[in-house]
Formats: C-alpha cells, structure tokens, sequence
C-alpha cells in the first residue's frame, strides 16, 4: 500500500461519521426531489392562491392577513415571492431548510445528553429525523411547515437542559409564532418550573413577547395588534369536526365527519385535557419529580404532547408530528424502547397516506386503538419512571445512613 493509499484510508476512517452525515444527507435530498411536483389539495385549494394574493400585494399586503398562518410565516412567504420560484418549489424549500435544521437540532440535543458513543447516536438520530417518513412527505409532498416549529422546540429543550432559560423561552416564542400546536409542551414546562425551581415564572413571558416582536413588520404596515391573538383564536374554530383524520380518543367514540359532535364536546374536550394533565402535575409535585434529568423530561414532554392530541378536539394527523420527533430523541438518549417512535410514525404515517393518496391500509377506527394503546403504554411508563425514581431514591439515602 502506498503513503498516499494510508492516508486516504487514515482520512475516511477519521471522519467516517462526517462521511456519514454526507451519505444520508444526499439521500435525504434525493427522496424530497421525487415529491417536488407533487401537488396536495392543500397546496391547491389554500397556498397556491394564499401566495397569489401575497404576491400581488407587496410588503404593503402584510397590514391585512392572508390564509390562517400566522403573521411570521407569511413573512417568509412574501420574501420568498421574491426570489425566481414557483409557488410550489419556494414552500417546499423553506420547509426542506428547516428539516436539516430539526434535524442537526435533534443530533444536538442527542449529542449532549447521551453517556456513550455519543457522536454515533447523534449521527443515527440525524438519520432517522431526515429520513422519517412523515417528515419527508411532510414538506417535499404536502409542502407544511411543521418543521418550522419544530425545530425550534428541540433547540428549546436543548438550551432548557443547559440552564440557559432565557434563550430556551426565546425559541419557545419563535416556534408558538409559527404554529398554535407550540402549546402542546406548555404543561411540560409548568411540572419543570414546579419541579426543579430553576425558571421562573417570568420565563413564560418571554413566549408572548417574542410573538409580538415576530409580528412587528405587520404591525408597522398598518395590521390591528389584535390581528395576533385573533389569528390563533380563530384557528381554535377552524374545521368544527371533532376530529380530522386523527386517530385519537375520539376516533374510537364517533363518526369524526358529523359536526355535532363537535359542539357536543370541544368544551368537554378541553376540560378533560386540563384534568388529565392536572393530575399529572399533581403526581409529580407529590412525588418531587426530578425533571432535571433529560430522560424523564422528554418522556413527560412525549406524554403531554400526546395527551393534547388524544383528547383535544379538531386535531389533524399532521399534529403527531412533534410527538413523533420527541420519540425519537428519547430512544435515541434513553437507548430503549426504539419500537415506540417507529409504531408512532407508522400511525402518523397512516394519516398521510390517506390524506396525501387518498390510500388507507388500515381503518381509522383499528389505527385509534393502537395510538389509544401506545398512549396508555407512555402514560404506564412516565407513571412508572416517577414511582421508580423516587423508590430508588429512598434507598439510596438508606444505603448512605447505614
């Protein structure tokens, strides 16, 4: 073997990892290209004349809103209308970005936590983030951004475990200006104030503030500052189905598509929602949960995120998206239970078959009682993790009195 054969062979060995994140992303990009000219009804009946009007209307077009995004995304949409790309392509763009960015995020937060193989497991967690599934049809074929605020959620987590709050709660206020579903890890955060006392309750005013600042370029232009509480209250209405190809808890009581029980329980569904993670918040401050520790933290953000899909009202199969990352990360740190984000994505995958290819493998009513089971298998586990930790606690302090 020649000098010049070692060293090549000594390089490729030395950065095999790089070469791996290079391989994946070629990949990655490849399969997004083969959903680029697809067109969804969405994209036919919302973005495609959304962009129009922005378009036609010039920056002078943000003092009135256009579709039910909010303020900071048709933003991003009126810059790109100024750049040579079709409606089409310039969605899916922007959100194609943002799936490297949750999925460099996700490496991160993975990278920073795990005890072994560190940079092996962030590697594998970069893969399976941009190669999901759902992710990739998520925005090279439906062209949605829920990476967007996604993205910013993992960055959020990551900057919270690094006792950087003030930053963390920025890029909570970055996601919740992009998607209402941002409130899906508020109660997380609630149990993580009462449990490890090191945020304050002034944090949380960080998320409105940073919305506001998001939504100045409108304001300047002339929009109503009501415009910004107005858009996501006006999403809160939006569908009046009581589920939308969502396979949650309600998917298993009734027909999803007769709009009277939607007025029949939206209270209901609410009120149970609080209830359910009220006594969950009541467990942990009675067993002085430790959420300090990023394992149990993700688990009981998995859990929380879940129990707001599961008994809300009106949700979307696309709202299992975040749930399906948090999963990911968490059998990426806790190296266990990896078949949990796979059932998962597979379920949310199900939604996106049927919506995006009018195709359905398996009913939505079979689909609800596996979500229905996998949620009650996290609730068992977070329940579980709470009552061991505290065990283990005890007997530790036992073992250090003797």
């Amino acid at each position: 073997m020649t000098k010049i054969e070692s060293k090549v062979i000594d390089f490729i060995k030395n950065n095999v990892l790089l070469f791996w994140f290079g391989a994946v992303s070629i990949i990655a990009i490849a399969l997004r290209i083969c959903g680029m000219d697809f067109k969804s009804d969405d994209f036919n009946s919302f973005l495609n004349p959304w962009w129009s009007i922005i378009k036609q209307s010039d920056f002078s077009g943000l003092a009135t809103q256009v579709g039910n995004y909010n303020i900071p995304y048709q933003v991003i949409i009126y810059l790109m209308t100024l750049l040579p790309f079709s409606a089409l392509y310039a969605y899916k763009i922007v959100s194609i970005i943002f799936d490297f960015v949750l999925a460099f995020s996700s490496a991160a937060l993975v990278y920073s936590f795990v005890k072994s193989n560190a940079k092996l497991k962030a590697a594998i967690t970069y893969s399976a983030v941009l190669l999901s599934a759902t992710v990739i049809f998520n925005s090279s074929f439906w062209a949605q951004c829920d990476s967007i605020y996604t993205s910013f959620i993992i960055l959020a987590i990551l900057f919270l475990h690094k006792d950087k709050p003030i930053a963390s709660f920025v890029f909570i206020g970055i996601a919740f200006a992009f998607k209402l579903q941002t409130v899906f890890i508020l109660p997380v955060l609630l149990y993580y104030w009462i449990s490890t006392k090191k945020i304050s309750i002034l944090h949380f005013f960080i998320i409105p503030a940073v919305d506001v600042i998001m939504c100045l370029p409108a304001i300047i232009m002339g929009r109503p500052f009501m415009d910004i509480i107005t858009i996501y209250a006006e999403q809160t209405d939006y569908g009046k189905l009581i589920q939308m190809n969502c396979p949650n808890f309600y998917a298993l009581m009734c027909d999803g598509n007769d709009m009277t029980y939607y007025y029949l329980f939206k209270q209901f569904s609410v009120l149970l929602t609080i209830a359910v993670l009220g006594i969950m918040m009541c467990v942990i401050i009675y067993k002085k949960v430790d959420l300090k520790n990023i394992e149990t933290f993700l688990l009981a953000t998995a859990w929380t995120v879940f129990t707001c899909i599961m008994f809300l009202s009106s949700m979307h199969e696309r709202y299992g998206y975040l749930l399906d990352i948090i999963l990911i990360v968490y059998a990426a740190i806790s190296a266990k239970r990896l078949w949990i984000p796979i059932v998962s994505t597979l379920i949310s995958l199900r939604g996106y078959c049927y919506y995006l290819f009018s195709y359905e493998l398996v009913s939505l009513k079979v689909t609800a009682i596996i979500y229905t089971a996998l949620y009650v298998y996290i609730t068992f586990l977070l329940v579980k993790t709470i009552f061991k930790v505290k065990s283990s606690d005890k007997v530790l302090k036992g073992t250090i009195q003797k």
